[in-house]
């Protein structure tokens, strides 16, 4: 555990120090001094049980989530926890992990550079406690002074909410050179869960409501009896749920595209750990006992959270991932299910199910030597490229004949 002596309020150090020595700022108090430590070790990290348990809202900053996700990504990784503390009691936490992994820069879905970084990353509903702008300030200032430190060449958050201090602070500390300008903005969705599948095709538009029901009638009327749709949970069902989301997963447009499901050794250890607290939630589509779609999340203080979806490509006329989801509402009033989050995208599902959401923003800072101001660099410059194109509607066609032969490519490995 590293600590830092106690600093004035939105402090930059040791410049402060001094000015307050020299009669220039206001004498410490309570109120406006804290002291800041960063735990890097998941040992250390079991002292704050206790506080952060009753502070954590979100399974991502879940204590024990945390803990299971830092392990099953290998000895590379360790955590980065920064603790605020006021009169000797911890006041705020700001929950982040740091690891080596391949970053990609994309251009459009095309990715055209892997660089290994190592990044100081900041799980979603990661800032604990009180979320003050003077604690934001400092927490963020504690980021930047880490990656001027070396300890990873960038820092980063996929989601904060855009009306929050945090986003603020994030986006404005940092010099123009390391602060973020690629302003990633997507919207988090999220459903309340009516009961049963006909009230929530009751609280759609007619033709909307419609179009489902034909959907998810025409699965059943072609296939009848042939349909099945397994749900695995527990530690034992986990082999023949994985092989079976493999098979799904490399025959699907996610796969071709580099992202979605893979069955790796990190992806079983969190499974396990999912598994083992109860949490975790896999739905499968079967047609004459073939794996056709599956759906995998986790149920999390009565919030159903999906990590991975996929189906099988060659089934994309019978919309099998609207079917298996209308199948799963159809059956969560067994469960004791609030609410669905589904994440950030712009994709069909979270238009037609979604009924809330949040405007969330990636957010990276820089941190101050050559290999990451040109990794910053290059991710801003295709960001902002892909931007451009996407907004020159002349380019629809170019778009959709490339998307088109890249389809027929992957039809074309798989016969």
């Amino acid at each position: 555990m590293d600590g830092s002596p106690a600093c004035p309020a939105n402090s930059g150090g040791f410049r402060e120090a001094l000015a307050l020595s020299a009669g220039i700022m206001e004498p410490r108090t309570a109120s406006n001094y804290f002291t800041l430590q960063t735990i890097r070790d998941l040992s250390e990290v079991e002292s704050l049980r206790e506080v952060w348990k009753s502070w954590q809202k979100t399974r991502d900053s879940d204590l024990d989530f945390f803990s299971d996700l830092v392990r099953s990504r290998g000895e590379g990784c360790r955590p980065h926890v920064i603790v605020l503390s006021r009169n000797s009691r911890p006041d705020a936490l700001l929950v982040g992990f740091n690891d080596l992994r391949k970053v990609p820069i994309r251009f459009g879905s095309l990715t055209i550079h892997r660089p290994e970084l190592s990044v100081l990353e900041f799980v979603y509903g990661g800032l604990l406690g009180n979320a003050s702008k003077e604690n934001c300030t400092a927490l963020v200032q504690a980021v930047m002074r880490s990656l001027a430190d070396g300890d990873a060449d960038l820092a980063l958050w996929k989601q904060i909410d855009v009306q929050s201090d945090l986003y603020t602070c994030a986006l404005q500390l940092p010099s123009v050179v390391l602060r973020d300008h690629s302003r990633c903005l997507r919207d988090h969705w999220f459903m309340n869960i009516p009961q049963g599948l006909d009230a929530f095709l009751l609280s759609l538009g007619p033709r909307q409501r419609s179009k489902l029901r034909r959907k998810y009638q025409r699965v059943l009327n072609s296939f009848s009896e042939r349909v099945q749709v397994r749900s695995f949970r527990a530690i034992a069902d986990l082999k023949q749920a994985i092989s079976d989301m493999e098979e799904i997963a490399r025959k699907s447009v996610k796969r071709q595209l580099g992202y979605g499901f893979f069955d790796t050794a990190q992806t079983r250890e969190q499974l396990l750990h999912e598994a083992t607290r109860g949490w975790l939630r896999i739905y499968i589509l079967y047609v004459d006992k073939n794996p056709v779609a599956f759906w995998k999340g986790t149920l999390y203080e009565r919030c159903l959270q999906p990590d991975h979806t996929a189906f099988d490509s060659d089934w994309s006329a019978f919309s099998p991932g609207i079917f298996l989801f209308l199948h799963i509402l159809e059956n969560l009033h067994d469960e004791d299910v609030k609410t669905v989050d589904f994440g950030s995208g712009n994709g069909q599902l979270y238009h037609r199910f979604g009924n809330m959401h949040l405007r969330e923003a990636r957010v990276q800072i820089c941190a101050p030597k050559l290999r990451a101001l040109q990794f910053h660099l290059l991710y801003t410059l295709t960001h902002h490229v892909t931007l451009l194109v996407r907004r020159a509607s002349f380019l629809n066609w170019a778009r959709r004949i490339v998307w088109k032969k890249r389809q027929a490519a992957a039809l074309a490995r798989r016969g």
